[in-house]
This record gives structure tokens, C-alpha cells and sequence, in this order.
């Protein structure tokens, strides 16, 4: 009677330790299948972004090598491949304040093409007067993949939606735009000269192909991604260690050092964000969803040290200060002044040439 009952007793031991090795094996399988797919998703976003700006065959060689160097920065491609003709449609769009309602305001009066692709007030007026937010570069916008302040969409089309309809900003829409341009002799010609018809369409894809062109490449940085080690000088190549070093890499990457997600700002305390910060909550102000509360887009990195002030709202004058307040407020570390001169020195480096296109386009 004891062995068979004995031999119950191991028959069933052994039963439970298989069905045990099964559900480990499966839930390895799963979760081996989940990553990739995640890290798909990431990079098919990445590169969806990234393949917008029509890059060279010569630029694309850059890119791969660096992408088998595992490196998550980019050089700006030399020279993006653009319908010169449909660009300078679009040059001529961006540029004309009778775009907006009150025919005074245009893409370029929030965004100065002479400078730096935006401003150097805290916040844009429009038709209305004084806006909420800080004026982000115009200059390398197509390697983003998040758009506004708070990352609400995804496009280059979806976001020219924005101004144009904000009754802050040129508070018009695309019927009177249209109604406006297909009036106009000088717009008639242009259009006719690239086969096209004029409406909404059109003239969205003119001011696309316009601003895909508005790459600054070359920058220091840029040359030493390339393997021209002398591109920085040692306290820029200290800055650049500094920058992984400290986790600034985590979310400033890409060929645009950000512009592709969205994060909580005052992850480690908004009391950390800076003394004057405004009320503005980020995305929560446009879905009024809880969870989106402070949520705003990584600001892309390019050409930072000349596009003060600084963050949504315009409120920080000095890089050295939006330094100290990152640190603090997304990383949780208070820098030394050594550091944040470090990391200035880097930062300053990622200023590249002015866009060519639109030297030709001035000098033509």
C-alpha cells in the first residue's frame, strides 16, 4: 500500500515541476516578444521622422555608420533633398502676414528665418495679442517627431493646423487662406509653374517642403560624429562625456537631441523647475486628462545656444540656469558649476551653419 502511494505522491510532484518549467518558458517567450515589438514601434517612429528629411545617399552612410557605432546622436544630413521651386512657394507663404485674420501676422513673425528660427521674447504674440508658450525653432524641425510644446501631434501637417487656427496666434483658417492665395497673381504663377492646383492641399505642401529645407548642419558636433576628433575642444569633449555621464542622453537624442517625446516636467519636484515658472500644465491644458498634467515635449538640443529664453513659458534667460534647473528637476542632481560649464561648452557646439536654401533663395 506505501509504494503506491509514494508513487502518487512523485508522479504528481513531477506533473506540478513541468507544468512550472512550461509557464516560466512561455513567460520568457513573451516577454522576448513584447520588447522587440516595442523597440520596433520606437524605431519605426524613429525613422519615420528621421527619413522625412530626404537625406543623401552620402548623409545616409554617416547615419548607418554611426547607427552600428550604437550611437543615439546623428549628424544633420549636408544637403536635404527638396523641389527647389515648391520650397520657395512655401518660402513665400511663410513670410506673408495676410495669411492670419488681421493680415499681420505671419509664420515668420514668431519664427525670424534672419536669426534663429524663432525669438527672443518669452512668448509669440499673435492676432490677439500675447500667446502662452515660448516660440520653438522653425530651423531642423523635420527630424522631430513630436510637434508644440506638449507633443500633441506627430507631423509636419498636423502642425501647421495649429497657428493657423489658434486665435492667439493667426486665428485664420485654410478656406480663407485658400481664397486668399488663388487671388493672388503672383501666388497663381507660382502654382502654375509646378502643375499645381491651388487649395489646401497645395499650399500645405509648399510650406512642408519649405521647412524640411531648414536644416542647419555642419555644427562642430556634427564634424566630430563624422571622426574629426579636433571638431571640440577638450572642455566640449568633457561636456559631451558629462552629457551621457549624467543621463541628459536618455531623452535628448536622435539626430535633433529631442523633439521625439514627451516628459513630466518636475519629475524630481516642481518646486525644482525654476522660480518662475507660469501656470501653464503642459498637455493636461489640451486634453484635460489627469495624467497628462505637466507632460511637455524634450526640447530638441540643436542650435540651443542661441535660442534663449528658455522652456514653455520664456522664463529662464541663461542656458547655465536651464542647465542647473534640468538637473535638478528631471535628474534629481544638483551640478557642480564645473559641470554645468561643461555641459554649456558641449551644448554650444550643436550650432550649425544657417539653412543654405535659404541664402540661395535671398541671393537668387
Amino acid at each position: 500500500m506505501r509504494t503506491p502511494y509514494l508513487a502518487g505522491i512523485s508522479i504528481t510532484v513531477l506533473c506540478v515541476l513541468i507544468a512550472i518549467l512550461v509557464y516560466d518558458a512561455s513567460s520568457s517567450d513573451m516577454h522576448a516578444s513584447f520588447d522587440p515589438i516595442e523597440n520596433q514601434r520606437h524605431e519605426r517612429d524613429h525613422n519615420d521622422a528621421h527619413s522625412s528629411a530626404h537625406i543623401s545617399t552620402s548623409d545616409a552612410q554617416d547615419t548607418k555608420q554611426a547607427a552600428f557605432s550604437d550611437q543615439k546622436i546623428f549628424p544633420i544630413p549636408h544637403s536635404p533633398e527638396i523641389d527647389h521651386e515648391l520650397a520657395k512657394i512655401g518660402w513665400a507663404l511663410f513670410k506673408d502676414p495676410n495669411l492670419s485674420s488681421n493680415r499681420s501676422v505671419s509664420c515668420e513673425s514668431c519664427h525670424s528665418l534672419q536669426t534663429n528660427g524663432a525669438e527672443v521674447i518669452p512668448v509669440s504674440i499673435g492676432v490677439n495679442g500675447a500667446g502662452m508658450r515660448n516660440s520653438l525653432t522653425v530651423f531642423n524641425t523635420v527630424f522631430n517627431y513630436r510637434f508644440f510644446w506638449d507633443g500633441r501631434v506627430n507631423n509636419l501637417a498636423d502642425q501647421i493646423d495649429g497657428p493657423v487656427h489658434n486665435v492667439d496666434e493667426m486665428d485664420s483658417n485654410w478656406e480663407l487662406i485658400t481664397n486668399y492665395v488663388s487671388q493672388s497673381d503672383d501666388y497663381i504663377n507660382m502654382f502654375q509653374a509646378e502643375q499645381l492646383p491651388i487649395e489646401t492641399a497645395s499650399i500645405k505642401l509648399a510650406l512642408i517642403e519649405f521647412m524640411q529645407g531648414l536644416t542647419t548642419p555642419d555644427a562642430p558636433f556634427d564634424q566630430y560624429l563624422r571622426g574629426d576628433i579636433n571638431a571640440l575642444s577638450d572642455a566640449a569633449q568633457r561636456g559631451w562625456e558629462t552629457f551621457q555621464d549624467e543621463g541628459c542622453i536618455r531623452c535628448h537624442q536622435g539626430t535633433n537631441i529631442g523633439g521625439g517625446m514627451v516628459m513630466r516636467f518636475g519629475y524630481f519636484g516642481l518646486s525644482k523647475t525654476g522660480s518662475e515658472r507660469s501656470e501653464d500644465q503642459g498637455r493636461f491644458m489640451f486634453t484635460a486628462q489627469p495624467q497628462d498634467k505637466h507632460l511637455f515635449r524634450v526640447a530638441s538640443l540643436r542650435n540651443v545656444a542661441i535660442t534663449a529664453p528658455y522652456f514653455h513659458d520664456g522664463q529662464t534667460a541663461t542656458l547655465e540656469e536651464a542647465i542647473k534647473i534640468m538637473g535638478e528637476s528631471q535628474l534629481g542632481k544638483t551640478f557642480e558649476d564645473q559641470t554645468i560649464s561643461d555641459i554649456k561648452t558641449f551644448l554650444e557646439t550643436l550650432t550649425g551653419d544657417r539653412p543654405q536654401m535659404l541664402v540661395e533663395f535671398e541671393n537668387e
